[in-house]
């Protein structure tokens, strides 16, 4: 732990905490941690965040003295480590234990203080005063037996208290006189003292923020890429997925073939392009805002501590969910390719694909990071799928250029990554394209109920027209796209950190 290393995944799963068969039995057992490794686990866990002070109120208690001794050597390696002032409450530590403490703070029953100060210091005091400890005798046994009261003899009880009134008093007529010459060495190096601090806490500041920032970011980016790996047979699953449903499409749209290029497939190209975006978009959005609204109360928990910023977690989901994600597009793009007739190239096809994948799951990081629970995802995150897919699906028979738009729907349309997708597909599949001749005009007149407008179209950029993508230039429609992803990202780190964990004043 002491380079951060060890926190972050990289020391070995758990090799910093004296975990890493902990972590291993865990793995191949239903036994898991023991009651010490669990308690060590949580300290550790805690001072990993850097807290400007650590608390603990009997960490050791239940626990063997070998536990004990590890709970408390672990306290002590990481607050040295990190420079995080730590004060525990102990009873009865053994020698081992005693030998950790750098200071420590005897109270006596009804909070009477009679030492604080350091460890190595106090055999001698108490010998000063007259409480000599014994040769061979722990320290802090006897320490705790100078204020311990015998509540079964009366007698022995007035004389335990009179010794604890001596030994309260004692310690207060000491401090006063600490304190004299502390106030006046104080005074002398006041303004010193506080310019030096200031100015070594900035260095400090300057010095740790980055790479801090870097390890905070990598120990997030390692425990999800760990989530993507146990889920293996998810991901084969999605795989087999993204391949099956290529195959399908293939087989519904049959006139999408390789050796001709007719009129009658317009509408067939279309929707199988079309499909094709939907499919990928409802998948990267259930995955996000699932995986969102699991781990929501872990991520709430760990912003109250203050484990990590909103940005450095949405960093490191971004570059460890989306590169998965995008690869199944990747996967159905190929088959696609490879078993249809498209005229896109197989290139066209796996970045329009790829990039929808990614708008969707940043979509969903948008709306899972303003969901407060899982259900509120689910239910604000499908009637906006829902919305989105029906502005953004084009009419293969062509689009009535008589009516006015709705400016509702246009607006809407701009936040749809579906409709983006669709018109960047439709425009590389039909600009330039021709048409072999199938049929003569009274063969067109047949297709027109079926088709409409596009019955009579000689060419791609007819087609373009009819479906009013006529001036379409397909690069400034993925430009769009990408602005858009990075539109759903910010408005995610937003709703991270103003949706996150807040205090109710009483």
């Amino acid at each position: 732990i002491g380079d951060r290393t060890k926190f972050d995944g990289s020391g070995g799963g758990g090799g910093g905490f004296g975990l890493r068969r902990a972590t291993k039995r865990a793995g191949g057992a239903a036994s898991g941690l023991s009651g010490g490794e669990r308690r060590r686990l949580s300290v550790a866990l805690e001072l990993m965040t850097e807290p400007k002070i650590f608390l603990a109120d009997e960490p050791t208690t239940g626990l063997d003295s070998s536990q004990a001794g590890k709970v408390v050597n672990l306290i002590s390696k990481l607050a040295k480590e990190r420079n995080i002032p730590s004060i525990c409450t102990l009873h009865q530590p053994r020698s081992s234990i005693w030998k950790m403490l750098d200071e420590f703070i005897l109270l006596a029953p009804g909070g009477k203080m009679c030492y604080a100060g350091n460890r190595n210091d106090a055999t001698a005091y108490f010998k000063e005063i007259g409480y000599e400890c014994p040769h061979d005798t722990n320290p802090a046994e006897w320490f705790i037996d100078l204020v311990s009261v015998d509540s079964d003899d009366s007698e022995q009880g007035m004389k335990d208290i009179a010794r604890i009134n001596f030994l309260h008093h004692r310690f207060l007529e000491s401090c006063t006189l600490r304190q004299t010459d502390y106030e006046q060495q104080l005074c002398l190096d006041k303004e010193q003292l506080a310019i030096s601090i200031k100015d070594a806490g900035a260095g400090k500041r300057k010095m740790h923020s980055i790479p801090r920032t870097l390890q905070r970011f990598g120990a997030l980016f390692q425990r999800s890429l760990r989530q993507n790996i146990r889920n293996t047979r998810v991901i084969m699953l999605r795989l087999g997925a993204a391949v099956l449903q290529a195959k399908l499409f293939a087989s519904i749209f049959k006139s999408v073939r390789h050796d001709k290029s007719l009129t009658k497939s317009i509408a067939d190209r279309v929707a199988l392009l079309t499909y094709g975006c939907i499919n990928l978009s409802i998948m990267a959005l259930m995955k996000t805002l699932e995986l969102f609204a699991k781990e929501r109360g872990v991520v709430l928990r760990e912003q109250l501590r203050s484990s990590y910023s909103s940005l450095e977690y949405l960093l490191a989901k971004v570059f460890a969910e989306i590169p998965l994600d995008a690869s199944f597009a990747l996967v159905f793009a190929s088959v696609l390719k490879k078993v249809t007739g498209l005229r896109s190239s197989m290139g066209t096809l796996m970045k329009t694909y790829c990039l929808v994948t990614v708008c969707s799951v940043s979509l969903g990081f948008s709306i899972g990071s303003i969901a407060s629970s899982a259900e509120t995802a689910m239910a604000v995150g499908v009637p906006t799928l829902v919305i989105l897919m029906v502005v953004g699906v084009i009419n293969p028979s062509g689009v009535n250029t008589d009516e006015p738009p709705n400016r509702v729907m246009e607006w809407i349309k701009l936040f749809s990554p579906i409709k983006w997708a669709i018109e960047a597909l439709v425009t590389a599949e039909f600009r330039g394209m021709t048409f072999e001749k199938d049929r003569d005009f009274w063969g067109n007149l047949k297709q027109l109920p079926r088709m409409g407008g596009l019955a009579m179209v000689r060419d791609g950029d007819e087609v373009l027209d009819a479906l009013g993508l006529g001036s379409a230039n397909y690069d400034e429609i993925m430009n769009n796209m990408a602005k858009l992803s990075g539109v759903f990202l910010v408005f995610s780190w937003l709703g991270l950190g103003f949706g996150g964990p807040r205090f109710q004043q009483t």
